[in-house]
C-alpha cells in the first residue's frame, strides 16, 4: 500500500478521531478508555500549526488511512525542538507497511521543521509498534513499569526516542 502525506484540515478531524477511537477501543497504543468526539479533540488539534508542530492525514486513493502528528513534547521553552509522534491507522491499514513508510517520511520531514528529538511513548504489550519504532531506529531510553491502569490490567509504557540532525545547506 503506497501512501502519502498532506497537512490535516478541519474536514479531516471525523476521521482522524474514528481512526483514533479503533485505538481506544484495542486499548494497544492509547490510554483513554473511551471513545472520544471531535469537540472533545479541539484542544489535541489546536495544538498543531503548519510549520513546526504538524498534523497530516495518510491517504491512499484518496481515503484517509491514518493520521501522524508531531506535537509538543512540552511547553518549556528547552523543549522547543522536541517533540512526541502520534501515529495512528485504520485498521485497514495496519500490517500494510504504512507505519513504515510513516516513520521513513517523518525522518525527512523533522530536521526541515526544526525538530530535533522525537519521543514516543509506546504501551510493553504494544510488540508492533515497538518493533516498528526500532525497526526505524528509535531507541528505548525509558521504562515505566505498571503506569497504566487499563481497566483490566495494568500496562508497562516504554519511552522510545531518536535524534535527527539539522539538514546543512539549502534542504
Amino acid at each position: 500500500m503506497s501512501v502519502t502525506f498532506r497537512l490535516a484540515t478541519p474536514a479531516d478531524q471525523p476521521r482522524i478521531v474514528a481512526i483514533y477511537n479503533e485505538a481506544i477501543a484495542t486499548k494497544q497504543s492509547t490510554a483513554d478508555l473511551t471513545p472520544m468526539t471531535v469537540a472533545e479533540r479541539q484542544p489535541w488539534f489546536q495544538e498543531f500549526d503548519s510549520h513546526h508542530f504538524s498534523l497530516w492525514v495518510i491517504v491512499h486513493e484518496n481515503q484517509v488511512v491514518g493520521y501522524v502528528g508531531l506535537e509538543p513534547y512540552s511547553d518549556r521553552a528547552a523543549y522547543s525542538q522536541t517533540a512526541e509522534i502520534a501515529l495512528y491507522l485504520a485498521a485497514e491499514a495496519q500490517g500494510m507497511h504504512v507505519g513504515s513508510q510513516t516513520l521513513d517520511w517523518v525522518a525527512k520531514v523533522a530536521p526541515n521543521r526544526q525538530i530535533t528529538t522525537i519521543i514516543s511513548r509506546i504501551f510493553g504489550h504494544n510488540q508492533a509498534s515497538r518493533r516498528l519504532f526500532e525497526k526505524k531506529g528509535y531507541e528505548r531510553w525509558g521504562h515505566l513499569p505498571a503506569i497504566a491502569d487499563m481497566a483490566g490490567f495494568s500496562a508497562d509504557l516504554e519511552v522510545y526516542g531518536r535524534h535527527f540532525v539539522k539538514p546543512s545547506g539549502d534542504e
